[in-house]
């Protein structure tokens, strides 16, 4: 072959071959597709899906991999060429939709290179001091190692708030703080992260206070939030109507409920070196913050321009206004729930609006709701014993109770469980850790809740709520219940939702004057009355016997529906525990009679085999001549000294002699006084032809 004929025949391959590789392509695809779906056959729930999601990734996110794959493929000076012209085009969409007047976008992939991003941006290289970052007393502190294991030249500062809010950033403190800073010849003050819309709470920080004060000292301020966002509800806003800060980072995963979409960071403020800037101008060179976009997986931003080509703005948004309308709709519903408390529904909620965030312009309307956080807590009905220190825990074990059982029937609401969450109490001024139910669909893509779910789950919430309200009713309750019953006993255990333990004891055991048979006789009752009571009753179990202070058993109470379901289950306790004594005194009873039996029966036999060897000599005793002395005179047939068996009768009591039996070849039932036993009250006369239950 020539080499003329090897180029003719290389140019006609690529044609023949991007042909085939889109079949085999499309072929592949489909195949993977329809095997993982294969095992999805019988649930069709999870088959919805996962087209569901596909569908949004396909739609939104498009090609974006291939087009990836194909620009960093490219020349570094065709990437900078190539650049601007998308980069702008994802500004107009961010400014369109978000109402965000930005100056460039950064796309990262991990929420902490977001942050080293903007920092190393903002950070000014003519100080060596330290760099003081401000942030909220809730920042995450994994975040926060991360940022100074990358960054040496940084370190934080945690505002505390004087109102007893972790999440927010009180603004007399922190002008404290940068004061100080500002004076100090070892750091200075630098950056200010707020919240708009705080990660668990959901709180707004005051920015536009904040971003006045940061200006009289050119501190930098960063804003982050699921809230940040909510401005793409409004429908219009003046053009000077801007988030009050220099840079935000948007989670758009979250607001548009699209997977596998990067951080999205808007810069607001314009570079501090205008000169450089006019220089940058001037020589057609890139933005200096295009550098970080050239220098990473240029997935990223390709995503964002994909979806800012492919979707319209309504099918975006149309996540985040259910979640917001969710989120209003159990807000709603639960002011209206008696004893829940709504812990992110402070007096200060009038205020979050979006002029408290936003620049001059902006309107006064409420800033929309994106996390309800709310408990079990039954204020004012049982008086002082709420400020206890036990009582306040024993909430907390109904909170996850509550959430045990809320977490189970509805999966779709997804509902997350906050441990030792610091608020204030009504009824102090100090900062009580307790357990909360946190409800946030903006952070769940794939699970859909409509209406009907909603209102199910609040029925079954009130009805949950009810059980709590009889149960704690009845822990209050308890010791003043048991005082009635004689036998029964409290018994103090902790880490236990339900009503609380009681023990039976027995009447004939001195509570004062305890040894080892009185707790095995104790403990044996218990695990009786465990026993029979479970089989009709969830409400009882078995608990104890593990503790060094106290090795008994106990019965626990779990939770009951009424108020008055307190009183039956103790009447059960001591009625059964009545009868499992009685029972358990009649065996005793007849064990010792069936023992003393059996040594009359042992001494009777010893009396007769000793006459009967007083009658025959001792010469019939010896091996040998016992054989010649039975030839030369054979004993009796039928002696009057024969050994007889002896038999024990279970109603009498009474140890009587076999010989009847095996004369006439049957038991003689004798007319014998009736031996005492535990159903002497029930006893009647019956039939000969009846047959006979013993005991």
């Amino acid at each position: 072959m020539t080499s003329e004929q090897a180029e003719m025949e290389n140019k006609t391959l690529p044609i023949a071959n991007e042909e085939q590789i889109v079949e085999l392509n499309n072929r592949l695809k489909t195949d993977f597709m329809s095997h993982c779906l294969s095992y999805l056959h019988e649930d069709d729930e999870a088959r919805q899906c996962v087209h569901l999601v596909w569908n949004r990734y396909l739609e939104c996110v498009g090609d974006a991999a291939v087009l990836a794959a194909f620009f960093d493929t490219l020349p570094y000076h065709v990437k900078t060429s190539v650049l601007p012209k998308y980069q702008n085009e994802i500004l107009q969409w961010c400014e369109k939709l978000f109402h965000i007047h930005s100056q460039t976008i950064l796309c990262s992939t991990y929420y902490s290179e977001a942050f080293q991003r903007v920092i190393r941006y903002a950070l000014k290289t003519d100080q060596y001091k330290k760099a003081v970052i401000y942030i909220a007393t809730d920042f995450e502190p994994n975040l926060k190692f991360d940022l100074t294991s990358s960054i040496s030249n940084i370190k934080f500062e945690h505002v505390q708030n004087r109102n007893s809010h972790d999440d927010m950033i009180d603004l007399q403190q922190l002008e404290e703080l940068i004061k100080r800073d500002a004076n100090d010849t070892l750091s200075y003050p630098f950056m200010v992260i707020a919240n708009a819309g705080s990660p668990f709470l959901g709180r707004c920080d005051d920015l536009k206070k904040i971003k006045t004060l940061c200006e009289q000292y050119d501190v930098w301020v960063h804003v982050i939030g699921d809230l940040l966002g909510s401005l793409a509800l409004l429908p219009a806003l003046n053009d000077n109507v801007s988030i009050m800060c220099d840079s935000l980072t948007i989670d758009i995963m979250k607001l548009l409920g699209i997977q596998n979409l990067p951080y999205l960071t808007c810069f607001l403020r314009p570079l501090n070196n205008e000169k450089q800037a006019e220089d940058n101008h001037s020589s057609n060179k890139v933005h200096p913050l295009d550098e970080f976009i050239l220098h990473s997986p240029s997935i990223s931003f390709l995503s964002v321009w994909s979806i800012s080509q492919r979707c319209s703005n309504e099918n975006l948004l149309h996540h985040m206004k259910q979640s917001f309308e969710l989120a209003d709709l159990l807000f709603t519903r639960l002011k209206q729930t008696k004893h829940i408390r709504i812990l992110n529904d402070e007096h200060e909620r009038e205020h979050n609006t979006y002029s408290r965030v936003c620049s001059d312009g902006a309107p006064d309307s409420d800033l929309p709701r994106s996390v309800v956080v709310f408990r079990f807590q039954p204020d004012g009905l049982f008086g002082e014993c709420e400020n206890n220190d036990d009582f306040i825990g024993y909430l907390d074990l109904l909170t996850l109770w509550l959430f045990d059982k809320l977490s189970q029937q509805y999966p779709k609401m997804n509902l997350e469980l906050l441990k030792s969450i610091h608020f204030q109490s009504v009824k102090s001024k100090d900062q009580l850790p307790a357990h909360v139910l946190r409800f946030a669909p903006l952070e769940h893509l794939i699970d859909n809740i409509d209406q009907d779910d909603m209102r199910a789950f609040l029925d079954d919430l009130q009805r949950f709520t009810d059980i709590l309200l009889a149960t704690i009713t009845a822990r209050v309750n308890l010791l003043a219940s048991i005082a009635k019953h004689e036998n029964l006993v409290a018994i103090p255990i902790p880490n236990w939702a339900g009503i609380g333990a009681v023990r039976y004891i027995p009447s004939t055991i001195n509570r004062a004057d305890m040894n080892e048979t009185s707790m095995y006789e104790i403990n044996r009752i218990q695990s009786e009355l465990a026993r029979q009571l479970q089989s009709n009753d969830s409400a009882f179990s078995l608990g104890g016997g593990s503790d060094e202070l106290d090795s008994m058993l106990y019965l626990r109470l779990g939770m009951i529906r009424k108020r008055e379901d307190l009183e039956i289950l103790l009447q059960k306790i001591a009625h059964a525990g009545n009868e499992i004594e009685t029972s358990l005194k009649y065996i005793e009873d007849m064990a010792e009679k069936i023992k003393e039996g059996i040594v009359k029966a042992q001494k009777d036999l010893e009396d007769e085999n000793l006459q009967l060897l007083a009658q025959d000599g001792l010469l019939r005793q010896l091996p040998l001549v016992s054989n010649l002395m039975s030839w030369w005179s054979p004993a009796p047939s039928a002696s009057p000294l024969a050994t007889k068996g002896r038999s024990f009768d279970l109603n009498s009591g009474q140890v009587e002699s076999t010989e009847d039996t095996y004369v006439y070849r049957m038991q003689i039932k004798k007319q014998t006084v009736h031996a005492p036993t535990h159903n002497d009250a029930t006893a009647t006369s019956t039939d000969s032809s009846e047959p006979q239950h013993q005991n």
